[in-house]
């Protein structure tokens, strides 16, 4: 089959389906214009209540493109001449009839789909309020002005156009209250079947009772026009309607609405009328007014009644998938009524906690899951929150029933009044153990690492630190034989042998001091933070690099300021970071003149409350190449380098708050400039 023809195929098709549908409303229109000639009829041919058709065709030109519109219409006007030629209509006055008929669905469908848009229209107070406008007042409203000359045309006197067009209006605008809703949600509301057997037991039993109440409140009240009881018999349904309404929503309030109008209007076509005016039309017309009245208030509290429903509903939705996304992401939500006193969290949140799903939650209940040592924190970060518009964060231990520690990590951020005052206290908890434990498992590997290039420093210094104990050790040894040489005299001169012992002192001392350097570089343990002088550190770690510069025939030039604070640190990671600083300045001076070996020490203090620190030489500079990898690890420019010198210096100096650069001097060579926060920084920040 060719691809013409299954289009051709396909198109008929559509259009079989569409004629279907268009005899389907065919059929409904004359039914619906059967039973309002029906109610006109035993009315004494007043002209109708309500006027169905009309309905029957807007529900099927709003529910369709207006380009299929002419199908519908076409599909009508075989039953409109049928059903008006059924109760002697002429010619002209049928086809004015269609026509008007046909101009309000028209008008109604046109503007509901340009201004009501789509639908559901009856779970939306707004959309509601527009059908009520456009279906039940406007259109009908304009339209009367040429429905009113049906009933001229058929015999009527032009004096009673008023009557004539109250008629036509009223009969339509019912007719849209009355039938057009519960129509509209039938045919466009897929589920509108109610599931479960009680809800549905429940929906028989109001509109049975309903029908039973009406009926016997109309019937009482045709009577009781006089005696002032009128008003309570028709509010008697009232209960009713609103069960109806509250429990169904627009459903429920729109088969209200039909119940009650086709009651009344039975009632009043088969016995005394309720409304005593004078005249039977005017009758007719004060029901229409009073079902009117009762309609549009019903109508709008049914969808009132469903967009609440529907906000609750798209609410907890939203509150489960955000409850879902926080409980896979292993995330805690939680909210603090600062007025009532009302706690929230999620099950979740409590469980993180330790804290039972059904438990009252307050303050106490969570600061009792708290590690002691963390509450008086966290109790701190809340108020911290309450107090600043910004959010506040800490981190803290749980202890959960058995004895487990786990990590956590508050945020919380406070919602104010009109008076900035706060009112809601709201946030999240996530547990980031794993992440604590990572961090720990990183902090020991990065210690073992440095302790390890520690060991291989002071392995490539073996060479001086042995040049350094063996001066002391010979002085000492060449003292201890002086000694025993006068000692062996008849008169041994006791004051040289004193002199001796003295040199034995200091030379001991100075290679004590040598092995002290050399065992608190290999020490292995945790890192201790105290104040550091970080002039001392320099001139320490020059005395152990001492013998080892001198070799090399490097001249050391100190500039260190006299009014230095003390920095905050681990000393022994910071003299490691010296070390390696000044060991790369001295290797990167090895094939340059002995003249330029000049490796310049500079401290001093910055405007932002930092000590800086300055490792300077002469050597080849840092190559353009060179200059965004220097801190990357196993990275080098020796020969036989590990390429982690520098990383391990960052990465300490970042540890203890500072920062690392290296940059090239204008004079040649290169500079590492380093920064740490002192003493009294801190202090004036805290």
């Amino acid at each position: 089959m060719s691809k013409t023809a299954r289009l051709l195929q396909r198109a008929l098709a559509r259009f079989n389906s569409e004629i279907g549908k268009a005899v389907a409303v065919a059929i409904a229109y004359f039914i619906g214009a059967e039973i309002a000639f029906f109610i006109g009829t035993l009315s004494d041919r007043i002209f109708a209540p309500f006027w169905p058709p009309n309905i029957v065709l807007f529900c099927a030109l709003v529910l369709v493109p207006w380009k299929r519109w002419w199908i519908y219409i076409l599909a009508v006007l075989p039953a409109h001449v049928v059903a008006e030629l059924g109760v002697g209509m002429g010619a002209l006055q049928l086809l004015v009839a269609f026509a008007t008929n046909v101009l309000v669905a028209v008008l109604n469908a046109a503007a509901a789909q340009r201004f009501v848009g789509e639908q559901p229209w009856f779970c939306d107070v707004r959309k509601t309020w527009l059908y009520v406008l456009i279906t039940a007042l406007a259109s009908p409203a304009i339209v009367a002005l040429a429905g009113a000359f049906v009933p001229i045309l058929g015999g009527g006197s032009l004096e009673d156009f008023g009557l004539h067009w109250t008629q036509w209006f009223a009969s339509n605008s019912l007719a849209s209250l009355a039938l057009g809703p519960i129509a509209l949600i039938l045919l466009t509301e897929a589920s509108f079947p109610l599931r479960p057997a009680l809800r549905t037991v429940e929906a028989i039993v109001i509109g049975t009772a309903l029908v039973v109440v009406c009926a016997v409140a109309f019937e009482v009240s045709a009577g009781t026009v006089e005696s002032g009881f009128l008003p309570a018999l028709l509010y008697s349904p009232l209960p009713l309607i609103l069960w109806s309404t509250v429990r169904f929503g627009s459903r429920g309030a729109s088969a209200a609405v039909l119940i009650v109008s086709a009651v009344l209007i039975w009632r009043a076509l088969n016995g005394p009328s309720l409304f005593i005016a004078g005249d039977p039309e005017t009758n007719v017309f004060a029901l229409q007014v009073f079902l009117i009245g009762f309609a549009i208030p019903v109508i709008l509290l049914g969808a009132a009644v469903e967009a609440a429903r529907r906000a609750e509903r798209t609410t907890r939705d939203s509150e489960e998938q955000i409850s879902f996304a926080a409980t896979s992401a292993n995330i805690g939500l939680w909210q603090h009524n600062l007025l009532t006193g009302d706690f929230w969290a999620t099950d979740h949140c409590r469980r993180m906690l330790g804290l039972p799903a059904d438990a009252p939650l307050s303050w106490e209940a969570i600061g009792s899951a708290v590690h002691p040592d963390d509450r008086d924190m966290l109790k701190d970060a809340m108020l911290a929150a309450t107090q600043n518009s910004v959010p506040a964060e800490c981190e803290f231990r749980v202890l959960l029933p058995g004895g487990v520690t786990r990590w956590m990590a508050a945020r919380a951020h406070a919602a104010y009044d009109e008076e900035h005052r706060p009112v809601r206290l709201s946030g999240l908890v996530a547990d980031i153990t794993a992440r604590k434990s990572a961090e720990h498992q990183i902090e020991l590997q990065r210690r073992e690492l440095a302790h390890l290039t520690r060991v291989s420093v002071v392995g490539e210094l073996s060479g001086a630190i042995a040049h350094e104990l063996n001066q002391p050790l010979t002085a000492i040894l060449a003292n201890a034989q002086a000694s025993q040489r006068i000692l062996a005299k008849d008169a041994p001169n006791l004051g040289d042998v004193a002199n001796a012992l003295d040199d034995i002192e200091q030379a001991s001392s100075r290679a004590g001091e040598v092995i002290s350097r050399v065992r608190k570089l290999l020490k292995k343990g945790d890192s201790r933070l105290e104040l550091v002088d970080v002039n001392e550190l320099f001139r320490s770690t020059l005395k152990l690099l001492h013998s080892e510069l001198i070799g090399r025939r490097i001249r050391v030039h100190l500039d260190l300021a006299e009014d230095l604070p003390p920095a905050v640190g681990d000393p022994v990671e910071l003299q490691q970071v010296l070390l390696n600083l000044i060991m790369n300045a001295s290797d990167a001076m090895s094939s340059i003149a002995t003249r330029r070996r000049v490796l310049t020490l500079t401290t001093r203090t910055t405007k932002e409350g930092f000590m800086e620190g300055v490792v300077s030489d002469q050597g080849r500079g840092i190559a353009p190449d060179q200059q965004g990898r220097l801190f990357e690890p196993f990275y080098t420019t020796k020969e036989h380098g590990l390429g982690l010198g520098l990383s391990i210096c960052s990465t300490i100096l970042n540890s203890h708050g500072g920062d690392l650069s290296i940059v090239n001097n204008e004079t040649g060579g290169a500079r590492a400039i380093f920064v740490l926060p002192v003493y009294r920084a801190m202090a004036a920040a805290k």
